[in-house]
């Protein structure tokens, strides 16, 4: 029995480099996809890293004062959560993302203030604020001072600053 030659067959070539390129091509595709899903996990890690953080940190800070909370919740209110907002200035045009970097560095600062009361935090309030407005932050090479404009203390400890360039 005599097989035909396939590679004189023009039909067959072409089936064979079309099926050659189609997985070329689909090999492509998948990397693609791949790529782009594994860069949205990447992104959704470090966001969820990021929460964790603060999360773990929060947790060391009320461990630390747990006897001191016990005997100060049967006085009164203690500051659970520090809020921070920026007011827009129209000269200073800041992205989402330093934004966020730097309502970050400022709940870092004010941080030693969860756990505490509300009336040691009023006494507390000249600190605060000094450690606030007197250090430069440093954000993707820029340098930025803050002014606090606004500071609410309740369960929750508000602050509204505005921001300008640190020259």
């Amino acid at each position: 029995m005599h097989i035909p030659p396939i590679y004189k067959q023009t039909g067959w070539q072409r089936f064979l480099v079309g099926f050659f390129l189609g997985g070329i091509i689909s090999y492509f595709v998948y990397l693609f996809m791949y790529g782009t899903l594994f860069e949205d996990w990447v992104k959704e890690k470090v966001e969820m890293e990021g929460t964790i953080h603060d999360l773990e940190r929060d947790i060391e800070v009320l461990k630390d004062n747990n006897e001191e909370m016990n005997e100060l919740q049967q006085e009164g209110l203690l500051i659970d959560e520090i809020t921070v907002a920026i007011e827009p200035d129209d000269s200073l045009e800041l992205d989402k993302l330093i934004e966020h970097e730097l309502k970050e560095a400022i709940k870092e600062e004010a941080r030693h203030m969860i756990g505490r009361s509300v009336n040691g935090a009023v006494q507390n309030t000249p600190l605060l604020l000094g450690a606030i407005e007197n250090k430069v932050y440093e954000l993707d090479g820029f340098r930025y001072k803050v002014a606090v404009k606004q500071l609410i203390i309740s369960e929750i400890l508000y602050l509204t600053v505005t921001v300008e360039t640190d020259i």
